[in-house]
């Protein structure tokens, strides 16, 4: 008795043509394959061997390859089919410049493969496994492109939504880096009016600033922000930024007892870089 299914491709001959050797040298697989041409496809007829196997048996082996025929087949897509999706999606869909090009390419790959874990792929994989299996059930004959074209949408939804999380994380951190180099323009144009500035963030998220004399001067230096009228979304923890700026310190100390404004912490250390340091203990600190 005999168990034949026909495999079709377009554009991945030699990674089905590896996989399925892999699959009869490496593990032993009952499989005798053979491929055909006709024009740009190529067909692999597989059979499996199920001599000597009772009805029931049989039908339990042929569940079985056809299991590692699909698991081949989502592998197949996942390593050689995804990428090149999610290039051509976001090259047609988006405008962005080549170099912009590959950087989201790299993030959306990143969440689908890494910043997701393992087992984010491993979903994706166990779903395109289920669909083969219910298209090789209802049918001895499976083309990749075409089940990727009429019967992967789910999957290439979750693809879409990976690709389109990527192009909002790299618009959002392009305008970082913009805003990051829009604060460092005007601290570098104010003239320093503290040798040390200290800042204060209590438990409950105030934040107080002090010169080297201990004398308090919050209000003097949000009254002077250069950045004034240059958005008219600024928070509580812009202000900070802003108060900042108009002081340009030659040294920042910050005296935190506080969890939160982290992203904000982060800015000033990118803005003011080596002049930041974090105080370990002092009269400030005592009072918080």
């Amino acid at each position: 008795m005999e168990n034949s299914v026909q495999l079709g491709t377009q554009y991945y001959r030699e990674s089905l043509c590896d996989r399925l050797l892999k699959l009869r040298d490496e593990e032993n697989l009952p499989i005798l394959f053979v491929e055909t041409r006709q024009g740009g496809h190529s067909f692999f007829n597989c059979h499996f061997n199920l001599e000597d196997s009772g009805p029931e048996e049989s039908q339990t082996l042929t569940k079985i390859h056809r299991y590692y025929l699909a698991n081949a087949l989502a592998e197949i897509i996942l390593n050689h089919w995804e990428p090149d999706y999610v290039k051509r999606m976001i090259r047609h869909k988006y405008r962005l410049k080549d170099r912009e090009s590959e950087d989201v390419v790299a993030k959306a790959m990143e969440r689908l493969n890494t910043v997701q874990g393992q087992g984010y792929r491993v979903h994706r994989k166990t779903h395109l496994v289920e669909q083969i299996l219910a298209s090789l059930d209802s049918a001895s004959a499976f083309d990749v492109e075409g089940f990727l074209r009429f019967r992967a949408n789910q999957y290439k939804e979750e693809l879409d939504k990976a690709v389109s999380y990527a192009v909002d994380d790299y618009v959002l951190q392009k305008e970082y880096l913009e805003f990051i180099r829009l604060l460092k323009y005007f601290l570098d144009t104010q003239i320093p009016r503290l040798e040390t500035m200290h800042v204060v963030i209590n438990s409950f998220g105030s934040f107080h600033l002090y010169n080297d004399q201990g004398v308090k001067v919050t209000q003097e230096f949000l009254e002077d922000s250069p950045l004034d009228g240059q958005n008219s979304d600024f928070s509580y923890e812009d202000l900070l930024i802003s108060a900042l700026i108009a002081a340009a310190p030659k040294q920042v100390v910050l005296h935190i007892c506080f969890e939160g404004y982290r992203d904000t912490l982060q800015t000033i250390k990118e803005v003011f870089e080596d002049r930041v340091s974090y105080c370990t203990g002092c009269s400030f600190c005592e009072e918080l």
